[in-house]
């Protein structure tokens, strides 16, 4: 192919995750080199999102130069359409290793070239800030495609590194404090904290259960009220068992759990994903006392940033320091009607 010759590089489609040419701790070392802090990049997450979600045909493209592998888009293509492994679910996505221009060149023509009649390529959640975002536009020219900008999504982080001030004022807010204090005057307040998967997957039913309750009757009800959703956080808490980034947080007052929180510590990033909380109790928001405590888990664990995740929620930006934008992608051959 025109991209790989042109500067060295050679392009293969891997077998699968399995794939004896990139293990598990080789695809998390190229992770590292991209999108910081995503553990929606690692081996753990994309392969339990395969095995529990995919569909069509899975397409891992591994990018070498002189014989070393230096990036692999983890594609699948369904119904003529390429989609990045990960796309529902996850917050950020990328390909894997920090590709330079001419690598994502040569990873997007093998991509366009592995079935006749595509119709395009969606790439989700690509962190602006990242180098595949930067290469897109002159990869696309260089290849004849067309790029399409179809909108954005923010990502609200607070830094934890550089200002000691800003995290004390943030656990100083008096809304965190009031109802910590709250339950602290009427009763027992105590939180777990727990990385063993062990001991994660026997708390993962009531955590189901807290969640669609939290959400049953609102307009959005909870993703584990379908089987696929709650066998996915199963797999992956299965898979991660060795990766150290598991996070699992209970808070109880009196021995009731009153508030849950399934997260990840990956890279020196805390991310806030799945929290939940006791509708019963929403008056003296068990939400924010977990928020308060989580918050207290990243300092102590020295994590440099903690991550809202997608979504503009206004209890976000009351913390944030920064927002990051994550951006979907279009890539479609001239003359090819979306």
């Amino acid at each position: 192919m025109k991209a790989d010759i042109e500067h060295g590089l050679k392009t293969t489609v891997l077998t699968g995750f399995s794939d004896p040419r990139v293990g598990r701790d080789a695809w998390n070392a190229l992770a590292t080199r991209g999108s910081p802090g995503s553990v929606f990049s690692t081996h753990e997450w994309s392969s339990a999102w395969w095995s529990t979600y995919g569909r069509g045909r899975l397409l891992l493209i591994a990018a070498e130069r002189n014989d070393e592998i230096i990036a692999i888009a983890p594609f699948f293509i369904d119904e003529r359409m390429v989609y990045l492994v990960g796309a529902g679910g996850s917050d950020y996505l990328d390909l894997i290793g920090a590709p330079d221009r001419h690598t994502v060149s040569a990873l997007l023509e093998r991509a366009f070239a592995a079935e006749p009649d595509l119709l395009g390529m969606q790439m989700h959640l690509v962190p602006d800030s990242s180098s595949t975002a930067s290469s897109l536009s002159e990869a696309a020219a260089a290849l004849g495609i067309t790029l399409y900008d179809e909108g954005d999504l923010v990502a609200p982080r607070l830094d934890l590194a550089s200002d000691p001030t800003i995290v004390e004022a943030a656990l100083r807010k008096k809304s965190l404090v009031r109802h910590e204090n709250h339950f602290r005057r009427t009763g027992e307040l105590r939180t777990v904290h727990s990385r063993d998967s062990e001991e994660i997957l026997e708390q993962l039913d009531p955590f189901f259960e807290q969640h669609v309750e939290r959400w049953s009757g609102t307009p959005n009800p909870s993703l584990f009220t379908e089987d696929a959703h709650r066998r996915f956080y199963r797999t992956l808490v299965e898979e991660a068992r060795d990766a150290g980034w598991l996070r699992f947080t209970r808070v109880e007052w009196d021995g009731r759990p009153i508030a849950f929180h399934l997260g990840f510590c990956h890279d020196g990033t805390y991310l806030w994903y799945k929290p939940s909380f006791a509708i019963d109790l929403a008056r003296n928001s068990p939400g924010e006392v977990l928020l308060k405590h989580l918050l207290h888990a990243a300092v102590e664990e020295g994590a440099a940033t903690f991550d809202f995740g997608i979504g503009d929620e206004t209890f976000k930006r009351r913390f944030a320091t920064e927002i990051l934008s994550v951006r979907t992608w279009g890539l479609y051959p001239k003359g090819a009607s979306g």
